[in-house]
Parts: C-alpha cells; sequence; structure tokens
C-alpha cells in the first residue's frame, strides 16, 4: 500500500509542477478567460484518471483510494465552478469504463464533489478556508458513499485509513501550491523588472531593443514606422533646483503622460534619464506632426506636481524619423530621430523638428 500511495502522490505533486511551468505566463483565476479554464478543469480530469489508474488498493476487487478527489478541488480553488464539475464529469465518465457495482456510487461522489467544491469557491472567505472546507467536502462526501455501499467489516479499517491520507495529501498539496504561486509571483515580477523600467514603469532599454527588433523582423513593403525620441529640456536644472526625488516624479508623471497621449499599439520606452521614445507602426503619414504637437503641447501644458505640492512646467523637445520616409535603413531610424532631437535642441527646444531625409537617398 505504501508503494501505490507513493506513486499516486508521484503523480500528483509531478502533474502540478509541470501545469505550473505551462501555465507560469497565466493568471488563473476565476475571471480567466473561458477557454483557460476549459483547459485547466480538462486537464485536472486527466490528472484524475492517471491517479485512478494508479490507485491504493486497500482491498480487491473494489476498494481503493487515490487522490482524484485533490484534482477537482485544484480546479475549484483556482478557476471556479465550470471547471471543477468539468473535471468531475471526466473523472466520473472514466469510471464507466470499469463497470463494477461500485462504479455509479463513485460517479455520483465526482459529480457531488466537483458541485460542492465549485460552489465553495465562491463563498467570500479567504483561500485557506475555502480549501479547508473542500477537503472536508472530499472527506464527508466519500465516507457516505462508504457507509452505503462498502461491507460494513472493513468500514473501520477504510474510513480512518481514509481520512488520514486524504488529509495529508490536502495539507501537502495546499502548502506546495503556496509555494508554487509564491515562485510565480517573484518570476513574473522578475520578468517585469527586466523590461520594464522601475521608475516609470514604461519599456526599458532592452525591451525597447526587443520590440524594436520584432518590427524589423515583421518588416513588409507596405510598412510605415515612426519614432518619436523625446527629451526633458532643461531637466538638470530641475534637479539642482528641487532635487532628485523631485526630478524622479517628473519623469513617473511625464511616463504617465506619454502613455495616456499613445494608441495601445505604440511601444512607450524610456530609454535612459530623461529620455524617452515612442515607436508607432499604425500611424497615418498625415497625422505624425499632429500626434507629435499634441505630445508637446500636452506636456508644456501639465501642471506638474511636486513632492510638497508646489506646481512646476516643463517642456520637451521630439525629433521625429520616418520609414521609409525619411530613412531608407530601418536600423538607422533611432539614429535619425536622435539626431532631428538634437536640432530640436540647438534650434530653441520645446519644439518638434523631423529628420531630413540624406542627399544622397
Amino acid at each position: 500500500m505504501l508503494k501505490d500511495l507513493f506513486v499516486n502522490a508521484t503523480i500528483l505533486i509531478a502533474c502540478i509542477s509541470i501545469g505550473n511551468q505551462i501555465l507560469i505566463n497565466k493568471e488563473i483565476t476565476a475571471s480567466s478567460p473561458l477557454k483557460l479554464k476549459l483547459f485547466f478543469g480538462t486537464m485536472s480530469g486527466i490528472l484524475g484518471i492517471l491517479l485512478m489508474e494508479n490507485s491504493i488498493i486497500i482491498q480487491q476487487p473494489d476498494i481503493v483510494l487515490d487522490f482524484r478527489n485533490i484534482a477537482i478541488m485544484l480546479s475549484a480553488i483556482y478557476c471556479g465552478l465550470v471547471p471543477a464539475i468539468i473535471t468531475g464529469v471526466i473523472i466520473g465518465l472514466y469510471q464507466l469504463l470499469h463497470l463494477s457495482i461500485t462504479a455509479i456510487p463513485r460517479i455520483i461522489t465526482a459529480i457531488v464533489i466537483a458541485i460542492g467544491c465549485g460552489f465553495i469557491s465562491r463563498l467570500l472567505v479567504g483561500r485557506l478556508k475555502k480549501w479547508v472546507i473542500m477537503s472536508l467536502c472530499t472527506l464527508i462526501v466519500p465516507t457516505i458513499t462508504f457507509i452505503l455501499f462498502v461491507d460494513p467489516s472493513i468500514l473501520l479499517k477504510l474510513i480512518p485509513i481514509y481520512w488520514i491520507i486524504i488529509s495529508t495529501a490536502s495539507v501537502l498539496v495546499y502548502l506546495y501550491i503556496g509555494y508554487l504561486d509564491v515562485s510565480k509571483l517573484t518570476y513574473t515580477k522578475y520578468q517585469q523588472d527586466s523590461s520594464k523600467d522601475h521608475r516609470t514603469g514604461l519599456n526599458n532599454v532592452r525591451k525597447f531593443d526587443n520590440e524594436f527588433n520584432k518590427i524589423i523582423n515583421g518588416l513588409t513593403d507596405k510598412s510605415l514606422i515612426i519614432m518619436f525620441y523625446i527629451d526633458i529640456d532643461y531637466f538638470k536644472e530641475v534637479n539642482d533646483t528641487y532635487g532628485h526625488q523631485n526630478g524622479d516624479k517628473v519623469l513617473e508623471d511625464l511616463g504617465i503622460i506619454l502613455l495616456s497621449s499613445s494608441s495601445s499599439s505604440d511601444i512607450v520606452s524610456r530609454n535612459g534619464g530623461e529620455e524617452f521614445s515612442i515607436l508607432m507602426t499604425d500611424c497615418p503619414r498625415d497625422k505624425v506632426m499632429e500626434v507629435a504637437e499634441r505630445i508637446r503641447r500636452v506636456v508644456e501644458e501639465h501642471k506638474f506636481y511636486l513632492i510638497d505640492g508646489q506646481e512646476i512646467n516643463i517642456t520637451v523637445s521630439i525629433g521625429v524619423a520616418i520609414y521609409p520616409d525619411t530613412v531608407d535603413d530601418i536600423n538607422q531610424i533611432v539614429t535619425k530621430a536622435d539626431s532631428a532631437l538634437y536640432e530640436a535642441k540647438r534650434t530653441g527646444r520645446n519644439r518638434v523638428v523631423f529628420a531630413e531625409k540624406d542627399v544622397d537617398d
């Protein structure tokens, strides 16, 4: 029995671990997309089948124990009622293949536990309390089935074994999924930190480079790529006059302005210091100047509040380069936009300058 118990537990932990890796970039909740919830419920049902195929034999031919109900609990705790029912139905249907006298009670038990755990997942209590109540459900419902359908002579042996095994598994699985969830959060934060600027929340240089390379790789004859290179005018004076903490706050607020002034498809980045960029792939040619001027004007008119509540105004200079209009080589678009930005700085700041096409182009 101990060998079968170890095998069942190993399958359970291994499948949870593999599932965590497959879905590590997905947020698994009751509000997840239906497709994701259906996938989770189905995979949990398959886990239940694997567990049943390696059941712990208590007494031949039909008295067996396994962790199939833990699979139902996992569906319910993560995704709610519908996935839990899907898992329960899959487990129940699989048992139809075993045309023994205990098949029908097992099917009914699986469905009842699935529905029970699904509704428990909707309770307005913490996750731990939900798990405890679900565990009690998976203990009590099968116990009732045992009492109704199992020979009374082995009940005193069966029920304590079942309660001890399932209770222990429930505690260990809860601790393990808690550990996996913390690890997933850490991984997600690491991913965000590696691609996001910690000050503004915009894309950092690494993310900018990755997105720019994607654009280059997907380039076609019809592609129109616009690059805004943006720099805060006299930002050093802001830091020197009001301190670096207030300078950081200005950067944060400017990041919000740039995001709100851009479309969802635009790639907005902080490229370093007080320099920002916006890469656009769906802006019409005749709207480029309008968009750039709108951003410049919005920044100019915005009241930037410092930590002590004081208001200041800043301006930005913007250099614009367009592929293929002002640059034939997409790899040179950043350099062209930077040159246009330098020209905007040189000619008075707080203005938009378009890169000029090379004479020999």
